[in-house]
């Protein structure tokens, strides 16, 4: 049944994290300024830069999952963070909506909307992620039994399938309702899931028998 409500909420997570390759690179893509030094760089570039920080902070998350800190911290919690962390990452998308409102019209796709934004928005992202995938995962394989190890891990991965079909679907109602509302509903959501998967914690854990 952990696997189960777990899963519940992996699923609104990736729907989230999954608008990188959608509603993120539409508006990286006409709203974002990508000229550095006279080189325009280009929108599917920006795919990297989650493997990039992948790379760069995975070290640094097992060190802190090992320490006596991280182990006194159980999965919901960890999970809860990232999906909070996941909807921070969105109000910097935010932050360059509103620069480009404060510098004249929105619909004009010559006002653009300075990088840093879509960066900070991929680093946030990306520390969710290392806070709730491997976390994830991990738990799986923990509170699986053996003979059923492999269909609930299956299972597990089929909240990302899931989740793009939400993601595609959010995507697709950018250009009716605005990337401001829907960055906006993004990130309520998902840190309010956040904040509901935190308060779980005693009853989840409970339910895991000692497993964290």
């Amino acid at each position: 049944s952990v696997i189960f409500i777990l899963f519940a909420f992996a699923v609104f997570f990736w729907a989230g994290f999954e608008q990188a390759g959608s509603s993120l690179s539409l508006y990286t893509d006409k709203f974002i300024n990508r000229s550095i030094g006279g080189f325009e760089i280009p929108t599917s570039w920006f795919q990297s830069v989650n493997p990039i920080f992948i790379v760069a902070l995975a070290p640094l998350f097992a060190i802190f999952w090992n320490s006596k800190l991280g182990k006194r911290l159980s999965t919901p919690v960890k999970m809860g963070v990232g999906m909070i962390i996941l909807g921070l990452g969105f109000l910097f998308m935010l932050g360059a909506v509103g620069e480009r409102a404060a510098n004249g019209n929105i619909e004009d796709e010559a006002n653009k909307a300075a990088l840093m934004w879509l960066i900070m928005t991929y680093l946030l992202h990306t520390i969710g992620e290392l806070c709730l995938s491997p976390v994830g995962l991990s738990v799986v394989t923990k509170l699986a039994p053996p003979k059923l190890a492999s269909i609930l891990m299956a299972v597990w991965m089929l909240s990302s399938s899931v989740a793009n079909f939400i993601g595609g679907y959010l995507a697709s109602v950018v250009e009716t309702m605005g990337a401001g509302q829907i960055f906006t509903f993004i990130a309520i959501f998902v840190m309010i899931c956040g904040l509901l998967l935190i308060s779980l914690n005693k009853y989840i854990v409970k339910l895991m028998h000692g497993v964290k």
